[in-house]
């Protein structure tokens, strides 16, 4: 019950999100909502799902284009980005914060407290400066700065930015959590038996922590599909998000359908991760 009204609520914020834009009107400085024509796209909307209107799109003048021949490579590509990122991040997350949580070294804890505070768009400069500075000075390149095409997508710098600042928040929030379960009387008790260090947080430490990774995923997986907008644009990728950013006409029908796809990729992603956490907490519950 709770899963479908849920579900209904998504799809009435959908079509009402992707109208606003279209619906509302500025007179004498005055800014108005003509709830009218919000009323009216969503009835087109249904109506031209019946025709195939609702997946066709205008780029410029160069005639209109079939979204659903679009969508699959694109999904692809922002699945792969998604994928890879999020998966970075998780094992990133564990390892580091473990260390994080017992380190003594406040310079690295300031590092990763300042990368932690760089927007995404700045992020995604000075990694771009870093590869020409590299290139100019040593005749090398070490990454795309750019996508070319879709052929060749940048990869390396667009999987960094993905990756950084979400295992920084994991970083900070496991590595409290982390600090607590090495204060409990069973770790302790392991430490006084003369445990080694790698035994108690393989079988004691990793395994408390991962109910409280499951609990942030939501987080972690919203900051990334924030981020995804910001990387695909200034890297020039072909993703999901080109249907927003890539200089089409806006379209209410490939506004709409867009969001549905994002969504899709949101439960894909999250999914994946919980199979993820799902399979290190039986690796983890061994004794």
């Amino acid at each position: 019950m709770r899963i479908g009204i849920s579900f209904i609520g998504l799809i009435i914020c959908i079509l009402l999100l992707a109208a606003v834009p279209l619906s509302i009107t500025i007179s004498d400085g005055n800014l108005s909502i003509q709830f009218q024509t919000i009323v009216d796209l969503i009835f087109n909307y249904f109506s031209s799902l019946l025709n195939g209107d609702a997946f066709t799109y205008q780029l410029g003048r160069s005639g209109s284009y079939n979204m659903l021949q679009d969508v699959p490579s694109y999904f692809i590509t922002s699945l792969q980005y998604l994928e890879i990122a999020t998966f970075l991040t998780v094992c990133l997350g564990l390892i580091i914060s473990s260390w994080y949580s017992k380190s003594k070294k406040e310079w690295l804890k300031d590092i990763i407290g300042f990368l932690g505070t760089i927007p995404d768009f700045i992020l995604v400069l000075f990694l771009q400066l870093g590869v020409v500075f590299i290139f100019q000075t040593f005749g090398f390149q070490v990454a795309r700065v750019a996508s070319r095409s879709a052929e060749e997508n940048a990869f390396l710098l667009p999987l960094i930015t993905l990756t950084i600042i979400p295992t920084i928040y994991l970083i900070r929030t496991l590595s409290e959590r982390t600090y607590d379960v090495l204060t409990e009387d069973y770790i302790l008790s392991a430490k006084a038996k003369g445990l080694q260090k790698h035994y108690i947080y393989i079988n004691h430490v990793i395994r408390n922590i991962l109910p409280f990774l499951k609990a942030d995923l939501h987080k972690v997986l919203a900051i990334m599909m924030s981020n995804l907008f910001i990387v695909e644009y200034l890297f020039n990728i072909r993703g999901i998000t080109a249907f927003i950013f890539g200089g089409f006409m806006y379209n209410y029908n490939v506004m709409v359908n867009t969001l549905f796809i994002l969504v899709f990729l949101y439960l894909i992603i999250y999914w994946s991760i919980r199979i993820l956490i799902y399979f290190l907490e039986r690796v983890f519950a061994r004794d």
